[in-house]
């Protein structure tokens, strides 16, 4: 249930990018869609040390919670540039697939640091804000030998803003392990789905109250009467 919802999700996702975005660069140059984002998410990490090899057997190789296990606080730069901190929780059970065994298990945290780029200044849909991001990870695992791993990660994702501020965060990320190999067993995918907010700016919208139109303020009005008859 879980994989098809996520498959229905990306697909709708890359239909509506696909008709969304159009060609105009100078928005760029104006558009804050926000000043802080902040959310909490699910999370779920496939570590069976297959790579993208069944990808989406949750059953087997997905590794989670039932509760919220991951925040992140995400700063907005400028021209669709934000940094992004977050940290994640999972716990890792015997009976999944780590690294080709199931007897392993553990505890999962990781925290990290990426810069994202955001097509929300280029779409024309504005509660749809897909993005990509790169960054850098420190993983803890108690499950696997190399326990402590720095990572390089890569993420794509989408929010979907469904009130106001309030939506819908959907993301998938590779990390890899910067020792040990490119493709050794300290890599990993870490879906997550959850919620976020974000705080406008104020940059937009507002009126400029220096404007001569409002100067009317300071001055008294001069009353023109009637000249005729006196």
């Amino acid at each position: 249930m879980l994989r098809n919802l996520l498959q229905s999700l990306i697909l709708l996702v890359v239909l509506f990018v696909s008709n969304s975005v159009e060609a105009q660069p100078y928005v760029l140059r104006n558009q804050k869609p926000y000043s802080w984002m902040i959310g909490v998410s699910w999370t779920a990490v496939d570590d069976d040390g297959r790579g993208l090899c069944q990808a989406f057997d949750v059953a087997e190789t997905w590794n989670y919670e039932y509760f919220p296990t991951r925040i992140f606080v995400d700063k907005y730069l400028k021209y669709g540039l934000s940094v992004e901190f977050s940290a994640a929780y999972v716990t890792y059970r015997a009976g999944k697939l780590i690294n080709d065994s199931i007897n392993r298990s553990g505890i999962f945290l990781s925290m990290d640091l990426n810069c994202k780029y955001s097509f929300y200044p280029l779409i024309s849909q504005k509660w749809l804000d897909p993005y990509v991001s790169l960054g850098i990870g420190n993983t803890q695992r108690t499950a696997i030998p190399q326990v402590s791993t720095i990572t390089g990660n890569i993420a794509l994702g989408v929010n979907l803003f469904f009130y106001r501020g309030l939506g819908v965060q959907l993301q998938t990320s590779g990390k890899i392990a910067l020792s040990g190999g490119f493709f050794g067993e300290a890599n990993y995918i870490q879906h997550n789905l959850g919620l976020v907010y974000k705080f406008n700016s104020g940059s937009r919208g507002r009126e400029n109250f220096s404007n001569k139109r409002y100067k009317w303020t300071g001055k008294k009005v001069k009353y023109k009467g009637n000249k005729r008859g006196g």
